[in-house]
Parts: structure tokens; C-alpha cells; sequence
């Protein structure tokens, strides 16, 4: 489904300025978010999950890269209804959502599962009461891939391995096992070749060194290729 974002301004287009279309200048509400003591991955692990979820048509909101204060930033594009904000999801919406989005929700709890999302609690947007404008997207990838443990390197093992990791999401127990083995199975068939697009850029991402990003990549394609079976392994948590 088409997501809209939230405009903070438009500027008039320039008099006389090329092009039929008449393009305007314009901001659009963000969330910046940074690297910091608590989260020293953050931007890339944003990054990258954003990457992973595109690449797999996962439900999560855009974001851009952007350059703050000591280096690189992470932008997380603000979801928006017409004349509406549209707060977090709140847990007494929760049955309501699986059952308006019950393919979007299996697609999170597949993609958390892979990417060793313990935090996904509140951070969704969905909308239960404009039924003819549909709105489902995650965000906050702060806690995953390297950062689902104290270092890097034990979040990587960690990934290799056939933990759920999850212990808790607010789609244990409200999801179909059709919709979730449909996006195993996509996840499950992304080539190599783009999970390594996804993780690995040739240098340095702030303090993730390629042999870092390397390592990661090989860690998800492990992880896709036994989905099924850590699935399968905690059914009783899952789908209970």
C-alpha cells in the first residue's frame, strides 16, 4: 500500500523556473536519530534493516541517510493521514490491527525474528478507524542485528544461531501461520547477493568496519535459511 508522509512546509516554485511540472521546494517531518553510548550502531543498524525490509517488501517506514553534528545520521520519515496524526499503536489495538493487517503483521513478527528485533513494543503506525485509507508501517531498528547483545561480535553469533532471541512482540499469539509461512518463504528466497547489497558497503559505515558488515551478512543468510526451524522450534510462543 502507498504510504503518505508528513509535509512541515512547502516553498511557491521559483517564477519562471524549468519544466512543466512546476516542482516546489519542501521539508518533511522526521525523526533524526544518532549513534550514541547506549546504541553505538544505531545508524547503521536502521540503515540496513531499512534495506532488508525493502528488499523483501516488509511494512516498514522509509528513512533517508543525512549528514548531523560528528558524521552520518539517520532520518526516519514520519507516517501521516490526511488531517490526522496518527499516534503509536496502542496495546488495546492490537487484536484489532492482526485482524485489519494480518499479512503485514505476520510480515513484522517474520522480519523481527530475522533481524533479532527485542524492542519492536509500541513502535508501529497503524491506522483501525479509515478503513479505505490503510496505513501499516514499523519503525525503530535501534536494537537489532548488532545490537542484539553487548558487542557486535556476540550479536552476530547470536544471529548464526537458532534462538528465537525475541522474548516478547505484539503479534505472539494474533498471527496466522498461512501469512507467517508465506513471508518465511520470502525471506527464506532473497539471493545472497542482495542481503550482501543490504549489509555491506566496500568501507567503513562510522564505527562498523567491513569485516564487521561482512560478518553480519553472513549471519543473515544463515538466519534466512533456518527461519523456518526457529519458527517451527517456538510455535508454542508464536502461535500458541
Amino acid at each position: 500500500m502507498p504510504i503518505p508522509y508528513r509535509i512541515h512546509k512547502i516553498s511557491r516554485p521559483t517564477r519562471g523556473s524549468p519544466g512543466v511540472t512546476n516542482p516546489a521546494a519542501c521539508t518533511l517531518h522526521g525523526i533524526l536519530k544518532f549513534d550514541s553510548t547506549e546504541s553505538p550502531h544505531l545508524v547503521y543498524n536502521e540503515y540496513v534493516a531499512l534495506r532488508l525490509a525493502q528488499a523483501t517488501r516488509i511494512p516498514v517506514a522509509d528513512g533517508v541517510l543525512t549528514v548531523a553534528g560528528d558524521g552520518l545520521a539517520y532520518a526516519s520519515l514520519e507516517v501521516a493521514l490526511t488531517g490526522m496524526v496518527l499516534p503509536d499503536a496502542l496495546p488495546g489495538q492490537l487484536d484489532k490491527i492482526s485482524v485489519q493487517y494480518p499479512s503485514e503483521s505476520a510480515a513484522l513478527l517474520a522480519f523481527d525474528i530475522w533481524i533479532g528485533n527485542r524492542d519492536r513494543g509500541r513502535n508501529l503506525k497503524a491506522s483501525v478507524v479509515t478503513p479505505h485509507l490503510p496505513v501499516f508501517r514499523a519503525f525503530d531498528h535501534s536494537h537489532v542485528l548488532l545490537c542484539t547483545e553487548a558487542s557486535p561480535e556476540d550479536s552476530i553469533r547470536r544471529l548464526y544461531g537458532k534462538e528465537l532471541i525475541l522474548t516478547a512482540h505484539p503479534f505472539f499469539g494474533r498471527i496466522q501461520k498461512a501469512y507467517l509461512d508465506r513471508w518465511v518463504k520470502r525471506i527464506r528466497e532473497i539471493s545472497i547477493e542482495v542481503i550482501q547489497d543490504c549489509c555491506v558497503f566496500g568501507k567503513p559505515f562510522r564505527a562498523v568496519p567491513v569485516s564487521i558488515q561482512e560478518s553480519l551478512y553472513s549471519a543473515l543468510i544463515k538466519r534466512a535459511a533456518s527461519l523456518e526451524t526457529i519458527i517451527q522450534s517456538n510455535m508454542n510462543r508464536i502461535i500458541p
